[in-house]
């Protein structure tokens, strides 16, 4: 890394994108942002919903609770364990929930009956609804009611008039987003349509002729209140997809962070998502990606962020990474090549295809913000300058800055 970049300068540079109101800009927020909850002090993450590692560790110790209560005769866990270590990474890392999941998945969609790995169809099927089961119970958290990052984030949405409308993309299945932007209350639209129980209705989406005040969330991996539903119809079963006022009932919740998709109920609204984000970045104009809380693990998702920023030069996409540039190689690596994305890591930056550190004195005017600071550099001509933008309750806080402050007591939401 030869470059030296500046911190404060990068900053302003996004506050200039997140205030115009001109061009279309959207958001990518990731896993990472639940963990941007800091309790009502703002001193420290409250874990409101567990990152990816944790969250295969509480799945893991479910299934195993669950052989306990059934006794002998459930395999839950041993056959976890199995898939585990049929879908090992080459690295030798233990694989996640998503892994497991798109294992899982793989095997049970294959042609012909056989068992593999000890395991039907059927029990594969049943092993899938309990993980899915367990993974709803850890995302059925309610968002606090004092002042938090995803409340800032919704006065922000809502703070500005735009010409277009704002779109939220998020592999998360948690309903975080949707309760910060009902509390303001600000419109949006998912993609459903209906009031008793909603259905998913690809032709709402391919018009798009919502009002550009409503803001667009497209959750690219389901969510735990979208239920497949089967009726019969006038003697034929139709399958739909619902949003449910409640979590969806085991057993027919649609969250899939894999993205092997087989059976046509669940390939629709995945692949209408999905086709939201390519979407993103078409047309001459000059869209804005903001990426937080997502750390470039996905290659099904990379691959359709990257192919958009490639197919129009004129894109513009900010990655807010958590912690140091060394730590997230992935996006490093695919923004020396593509001049169009943007990296603002903790210690340094990717920039015009250049990567480096910030330099001595970079906090600038901006000093006083809590999303910059400096300490000591151990190398000539850099510095401590630590950028946390990458860390959503920080983002946050600078969105909330761009609105002129809260004006709100620090326990309110809004």
């Amino acid at each position: 890394m030869d470059a030296i970049h500046d911190a404060a300068q990068q900053a302003r540079n996004l506050r200039q994108v997140l205030q115009d109101d001109k061009q279309r800009i959207g958001c990518f927020l990731g896993a990472g942002c639940p963990l941007g909850i800091y309790d009502a002090d703002e001193k420290s993450s409250v874990v409101l919903i567990p990152a990816v590692v944790e969250l295969t560790k509480r799945v893991a110790d479910g299934l195993l609770a669950i052989d306990k209560t059934l006794g002998a005769k459930s395999t839950l866990k041993a056959n976890w364990d199995s898939l585990c270590e049929e879908c090992k990474p080459a690295d030798g890392k233990n694989p996640t929930v998503e892994d497991v999941l798109t294992e899982l998945r793989t095997l049970a969609n294959r042609r012909g009956n056989a068992e593999v790995l000890g395991m039907s169809k059927a029990v594969l099927s049943d092993l899938d609804d309990k993980i899915c089961e367990l993974i709803s119970t850890e995302m059925k958290k309610v968002l606090p009611e004092y002042r938090n990052s995803y409340n800032r984030f919704a006065s922000w949405i809502g703070g500005v008039h735009r010409d277009f409308p704002a779109e939220i993309f998020t592999p998360n299945y948690d309903l975080l987003f949707e309760q910060a932007l009902e509390r303001h209350p600000l419109p949006h639209f998912d993609g459903f349509v209906g009031s008793r129980e909603p259905w998913f209705d690809l032709a709402s989406i391919e018009h798009d002729a919502i009002p550009a005040r409503w803001t667009r969330l497209w959750k690219l991996h389901g969510s735990i209140n979208w239920e497949k539903s089967e009726e019969i119809v006038n003697g034929t079963k139709v399958t739909r997809v619902v949003r449910v006022s409640h979590e969806a009932a085991a057993g027919k919740v649609m969250i899939f962070p894999s993205h092997l998709k087989y059976d046509q109920s669940r390939r629709m609204p995945y692949l209408a998502m999905l086709d939201r984000l390519r979407a993103f970045f078409r047309g001459r104009d000059a869209p804005r990606l903001i990426i937080c809380g997502y750390s470039f693990l996905d290659d099904h998702l990379n691959e359709v962020l990257l192919d958009g920023l490639l197919g129009n030069r004129n894109a513009q996409c900010f990655a807010l990474m958590y912690s140091k540039l060394e730590d997230h190689p992935k996006v490093v690596d695919y923004a020396v090549k593509q001049g169009n994305l943007t990296v603002l890591a903790k210690d340094g930056a990717v920039i015009g295809t250049r990567a480096g550190q910030y330099r001595v004195g970079s906090s600038g005017g901006e000093e006083q913000k809590p999303w910059l600071y400096e300490g000591t550099g151990t190398v000539a001509g850099t510095s401590d300058t630590h950028c946390r933008l990458g860390d959503f309750h920080y983002f946050g806080l600078f969105l909330e800055q761009l609105c002129g402050g809260s004006g709100h007591d620090a326990n309110t939401p809004a």
